[in-house]
């Protein structure tokens, strides 16, 4: 009795633990997600744009300005999912800026991730009403 009330009490904190994703595995260079091209705005307002993106239904992380990243976990959604914004290059005076948007839900392949398509559409309102 004591051992099926253990595995009843243990069981769904392990599998909770492995539901979670890391914003770490979130990274640039791995060639997944989406990519988008910017032009004819600054760095500030592309990065203003993308921080309000990166609150919509989800909570930000990490925010790293001097490198162009911002990290989210979605809280009003799939339970763990994590989401990166890339911006490149990360200083103010480009032509062009290129966007990485790169999510991972729990229990994804390690090597595998996606883009995020409501995550731009919410970064796009956000830098058009500036």
């Amino acid at each position: 009795m004591h051992r099926i009330w253990k595995t009843a009490v243990v069981l769904p904190l392990v599998l909770q633990l492995m539901a979670c994703v890391s914003t770490d595995s979130l990274q640039l260079s791995n060639g997944k997600g989406s990519s988008y091209v910017v032009t004819g705005k600054s760095y500030e307002q592309i990065w203003q744009a993308a921080k309000v993106a990166m609150k919509t239904d989800m909570e930000i992380v990490e925010s790293h300005k001097p490198s162009g990243a911002i990290k989210s976990k979605v809280v009003n959604g799939t339970r763990g999912k994590v989401v990166g914004f890339f911006i490149q290059p990360a200083h103010e005076s480009a032509a062009r800026y290129t966007i990485n948007i790169v999510s991972r839900w729990p229990l994804q392949a390690p090597n595998d991730s996606d883009g995020e398509p409501s995550v731009w559409e919410d970064f796009r309102q956000a830098l058009n009403s500036r």
